[in-house]
């Protein structure tokens, strides 16, 4: 029976192991996926934000290719 105790300790080694780097990915998967929709939501709202600028660049080039209103000072 002492034979027994040594391989029953290299196999409890072996699933704690086991069990730590299941645990690992996990946290790395769980930390990915957060990053991921983080990352989503920033680029959606840096897209909603460049829309709105370029939309004001394109009405400020509009206003300025209208000529102005009679009586109206220019500068």
């Amino acid at each position: 029976m002492a034979g027994h105790a040594p391989s029953s300790r290299i196999l409890k080694a072996l699933v704690a192991a086991v069990a730590l780097l299941a645990a690992f990915f996990a946290g790395v998967l769980t930390e990915r996926l957060r990053f991921d929709f983080q990352r989503t939501d920033m680029l959606s709202r840096y897209d909603r934000a460049l829309r709105q600028h370029q939309e004001q660049i394109i009405e400020t080039e509009k206003r300025v290719g209208e000529p102005a209103p009679a009586g109206r000072l220019t500068r």
